[in-house]
């Protein structure tokens, strides 16, 4: 057992190779777990780097507050909290608008005005010719409209399908499996000594198991060490993931409340596409875009160390 792992390794460090034998790559560590948070990170930012500007302005989402309240709650604790609390919501079925303080429950208040202006534009005779006069720029106005609804339920899908591949539980499966590597080979080395036929066998076999002794120690020793990082990505995968279900919910239920604004019979009316130049049109326009803002908080929060 000549291939026994080194008794320390500096962390993010990979240990020389001797006679040209294999190098092991370095263990899991916490250090190494935010290394690969911050590189995610920072890729996430360069993409939505347009909207750095509005994304400062929003701090926190509906559901992730990470700001230092000073009561000693550290990240790790408020994602753990919050992510449970997402999977408990998610598993009573209870309604996006309900969860988190987000702007999704604002969106009813321009909704209604618009029905209202809408019943009251079929006798305003005034109404009627503004529609018919600018009919081709109300038609864009509303064709726009219809294809946030769209973006809204494609985005709904793609939080859905990375939730899917999301298993919070993948490496602590890995890890229980890592921590009887070699126990199945020890059980096979102490039968062996006990029906060893000689003298020489058994002084071999007995070598073969102190050389494992050691080195299951030595696993034992490292998987110990692994032990931090497995349950901070443990915390991390399960809060991404139940905010990567609970957005699906969310823009699935935007998609739809936006395509009610859009006219669906496509001919020109107070509810559909004359709706889209009105004032409340201009409110329902800024509640979706800081619901989008929001959302990206609440994904990003999981990887973020502060």
């Amino acid at each position: 057992m000549k291939n026994v792992p080194t008794e320390k390794i500096d962390e993010g460090a990979l240990p020389a190779a001797e006679n040209g034998a294999a190098v092991r790559p370095p263990d899991l560590a916490a250090n190494m777990v935010h290394g690969f948070l911050r590189h995610i990170l920072r890729s996430v930012e360069n993409d939505a780097e347009p909207w750095q500007k509005q994304l400062a302005l929003t701090p926190r989402g509906a559901d992730f507050d990470l700001r230092d309240a000073g009561d000693g709650t550290t990240v790790l604790d408020k994602l753990a909290m919050t992510g449970d609390a997402l999977g408990e919501a998610i598993a009573r079925g209870d309604a996006p608008a309900e969860v988190g303080q987000g702007v999704l429950p604002h969106l009813a208040a321009p909704l209604a005005a618009l029905s209202e202006r809408r019943e009251a534009a079929k006798t305003d005779g005034k109404q009627q010719l503004f529609l018919k006069r600018y009919a081709p720029i109300l038609h864009r106005l509303d064709d726009d409209v219809s294809s946030i609804g769209r973006g809204m339920s494609d985005l709904s899908s793609v939080a859905a399908r990375g939730a899917a591949n999301l298993d919070p539980d993948a490496s602590r499966r890995l890890l229980d499996r890592m921590r009887h590597i070699g126990d199945a080979t020890m059980r096979l080395i102490e039968d062996r000594i006990a029906s060893a036929g000689t003298r020489d066998e058994g002084k071999r076999l007995r070598a073969l198991r102190d050389d494992l002794k050691t080195w299951i120690e030595d696993r034992n020793a490292r998987l110990e060490h692994m032990q931090t990082a497995v349950d901070e990505l443990n915390i991390r995968s399960n809060a991404l993931r139940n905010a990567s279900l609970m957005q699906a919910k969310r823009l699935a239920a935007t998609a739809a409340l936006a395509r009610q604004t859009a006219s669906s019979s496509g001919a020109v009316s107070p509810s559909g596409a004359g709706g889209q130049a009105s004032p409340e049109a201009m409110v329902l326009s800024a509640v979706l875009r800081a619901l989008l803002l929001e959302s990206r908080a609440d994904v990003t929060a999981p990887l973020r160390e502060s």
